[in-house]
This record gives C-alpha cells, sequence and structure tokens, in this order.
C-alpha cells in the first residue's frame, strides 16, 4: 500500500449551497459569497477563523489569480496563510492537502459558476465571453447560435471519444443511454435540481443530436450556482456542531500527455485510470466498502469511463454492468445491486457546478443530512471529479 499519511486526518465540516438556476442575474462573486457564508455558519465559526481559501470556477473567481483574494476580501477576512485557484477535482486535493500540511488550519472551498443564459450571449455584450473567444483556439462563434454547443468549454472531442469508445468496445449507446436515465431519476427527488422532470430511455433516444453521437441529454445542464466547503483537520472537527466527514484517500491523475483536448492516450491511459490506481494504493477501503458512487457527469462519457476506471468492470464493459445493475422499475442504477449513483442528479440534472456538487451532495449524505432522500446506513462514497485531460480526482470520503 502506497504512503497515506492524511488518512481521515481531514475533515469537511461545513457546507454551503446557492439555489441552481439557468439565468440568475447575479455575479460569480455574489453567488460565492452566498455559498461562502452559508458553509462558514454551517460550519458554526466565524468567517475571522478562516486561515486559507481556494476560489475555484471557469469564471473570474478562479482566472487572473485573484478568486481567493477576492473571496477574503469580501468575507472581511484580515489574514490567510494559504490560498490558491483550482477547478473541477484538483481544488478540493489541494485545498485538502493545504490543511494537513499546516499551511492554514480552516480552509474555505467555494466553486462559482455563471454559466446559464450568459452562454449565449454575443462577445459584444459580454466582456468575459470577448475576452475568452480572442485567446481561445476554438473561434469565437461556438454556441452563439445554439445554446446546447456551449462557448469555449464545448463538447466536441467528447463526442469523439464517445464514437471511438463504440467502436473499439463494439457497443451501442445503451451504457450513456442508462447513466443520463439514472441521473435524472435521482434529480427528480432532488428539489434543488433544474431539470427534475422524468426522462426514460425512449426519451433519451428521441432527444436531440448536438454533435454526433453525442445527444442533448449526455450534456450536463449549464446553470448559476455555488458551492462552498469547510475543510478542517479531524482534530479540530470534534470541537465544532457538525459531524464531520473525514477524508479517508485521495488522489489526482496525469498522464504524459500534457495537452488540453490535442491528445488521447487510449482507454488504459488516460487521467481516470491514474487517479483511481493512486487511490486504491493509499485507500484502506475497496469497492465492496462504498456506499455511494458520483462518477462526474460533464458528459455521460465521463461518467461510463469513470465507472470503469473506479474497477467496478473491466474497460470497455460498462453495457454489461449497467445491464446487469438497472433496476427497470425506478429507472435506475444500483450497481452490484446495492450502490446508488449520482444521487442528487449530478450535472446533467442538478446543474453543471464542476463537480462541487458532487462533493457537497456526498457530505450531506454522509452526515445523514437529507430526509426522505437519504440512503440509509451510508458509511463511504467515492467521488472521482475530471476530465480525461485535465484536474481528474479519485476521492474516499467517509462518516
Amino acid at each position: 500500500m502506497a504512503r497515506n499519511p492524511l488518512r481521515d486526518k481531514v475533515a469537511i465540516v461545513g457546507i454551503g449551497s446557492t439555489r441552481y438556476g439557468r439565468d440568475l442575474g447575479r455575479s460569480e462573486l455574489a453567488l460565492g459569497l452566498e455559498a461562502a457564508v452559508a458553509a462558514i455558519r454551517d460550519a458554526g465559526i466565524s468567517p475571522g477563523e478562516i486561515d486559507g481559501i481556494c476560489g475555484t470556477g471557469m469564471t473570474p473567481l478562479a482566472m487572473g489569480g485573484a478568486g481567493f483574494l477576492s473571496l477574503q476580501g469580501a468575507l472581511g477576512i484580515e489574514r490567510c496563510t494559504w490560498g490558491k485557484n483550482g477547478w473541477l477535482g484538483s481544488a478540493l486535493v489541494f485545498t485538502v492537502e493545504a490543511v494537513f500540511s499546516g499551511l492554514c488550519d480552516m480552509a474555505l472551498l467555494v466553486q462559482a459558476n455563471v454559466r446559464g443564459a450568459n452562454m449565449s450571449r454575443s462577445a459584444a455584450r459580454d466582456p468575459y465571453r470577448a475576452r475568452a473567444a480572442r485567446y481561445a483556439d476554438v473561434g469565437g462563434d461556438v454556441g452563439l447560435g445554439d445554446f446546447a454547443k456551449r462557448w469555449i468549454h464545448s463538447g466536441e472531442p467528447y463526442a469523439a471519444i464517445m464514437r471511438r469508445y463504440m467502436h473499439d468496445f463494439g457497443v451501442g449507446k445503451n451504457a450513456f443511454a442508462m447513466m443520463a436515465v439514472n441521473c435524472r431519476t435521482q434529480g427528480t427527488a432532488n428539489p434543488e435540481a433544474i431539470l427534475r422532470h422524468p426522462l426514460s430511455l425512449a426519451d433519451y433516444e428521441a432527444s436531440r443530436t448536438i454533435w454526433d453521437p453525442m445527444q442533448i441529454a449526455d450534456m450536463d445542464v449549464p446553470c448559476d450556482c455555488a458551492e462552498a466547503l469547510v475543510i478542517t483537520t479531524a482534530e479540530r472537527a470534534r470541537d465544532l456542531r457538525r459531524k464531520p466527514v473525514y477524508v479517508h484517500a485521495m488522489s489526482l491523475g496525469g498522464t504524459r500527455i500534457g495537452e488540453y483536448y490535442e491528445n488521447f492516450a487510449g482507454w488504459r491511459d488516460n487521467s481516470f485510470q491514474v487517479a483511481h490506481r493512486g487511490l486504491w494504493e493509499r485507500s484502506e477501503l475497496s469497492l465492496a466498502d462504498i456506499d455511494l458512487f458520483y462518477p462526474y457527469d460533464g458528459y455521460t462519457m465521463d461518467a461510463v469511463a469513470i465507472t470503469e476506471a473506479a474497477g467496478y468492470c473491466g474497460i470497455g464493459e460498462a453495457t454489461d454492468l449497467f445491464r446487469s445493475s438497472w433496476d427497470a422499475s425506478r429507472n435506475l442504477l444500483m450497481l452490484d445491486g446495492r450502490v446508488p449513483v449520482m444521487t442528487g442528479g449530478g450535472g446533467l440534472s442538478h446543474g453543471r457546478a464542476g463537480g462541487a456538487n458532487l462533493y457537497a451532495e456526498a457530505a450531506r449524505q454522509l452526515r445523514g443530512d437529507l430526509g426522505e432522500r437519504q440512503v440509509p446506513g451510508a458509511s463511504a462514497a467515492l467521488i472521482s471529479i475530471g476530465s480525461f485531460f485535465h484536474d481528474p480526482s479519485a476521492v474516499v470520503l467517509r462518516a
């Protein structure tokens, strides 16, 4: 087993979320502050006890190096000994590292997105979009005529990977369909989810094609939202009001391919595979101990590949796994007949939050906070967030 001195030594002690909406008419900073204040209050601490901040998002909270400084100033925090900006799964890993190393004692992680109707605005009316388009290699017209085609972070590469997956393993779209329907079913029970109307397998098949073979039901929901977590040492957590959720093990995953989308190293060498190998080498738990599974679903292709990388089945075998795990009476996946996938609905239903909502949902489940949505007896969750190429993480949280 690989060395893992931080095992169960760091804990999530506060959670805060805003509502999710298509266009809430608020800035990233305003949303981030709302979530941050809620998380601080949830932890039962004062803002002055925060001495480390990670600001995260694809918009100004993370760009230009000023994200955490903006949060610090707006919260009135006089001194921080650590600050960083991150994205996707890496942000939580960075924050846990900072607390464990002693760079800070009480850290705030904030993810804020403004991704709703703003994404369909022209560059002339959206200065951020204009700057991004100027320096992007995908051109400034992505999504202008079709809301589903996003903006700078669009889905053509993932559509190509979906097609290659189907070709390499001789399968259809069944696994993608079941993941999409499962996440929507989970979302219908989440009052905060944007998409709460049911989706059937037939509805998936009938959904609009965006980039063949990717359909709109394969894509997460752009939205405005923010999530925040307060993270501290296990020792400090014992004195706080909330039941701690411990970080048991974690790993990032980098490959020799140092590019964003231009290269694909293969099914056994992508970042999901590397991250999960690193995780299981550092964990005292195995899949048999996991009660909740959250594979990042920016696209259904991500979630399928993460399921395989986690070890629930072999590479290319998700279709058979999902068929054997499918509860047709409820339109839900139950891996090994007992593990629910993406309670809360994930990005495909709850809304796109860069994976931060998966961390928040898992932590709430492990605290036992979710009433009718609560999974009885849940004590360990596997959360895997990131892309084939960048910022991947695999994290086990436990109660």
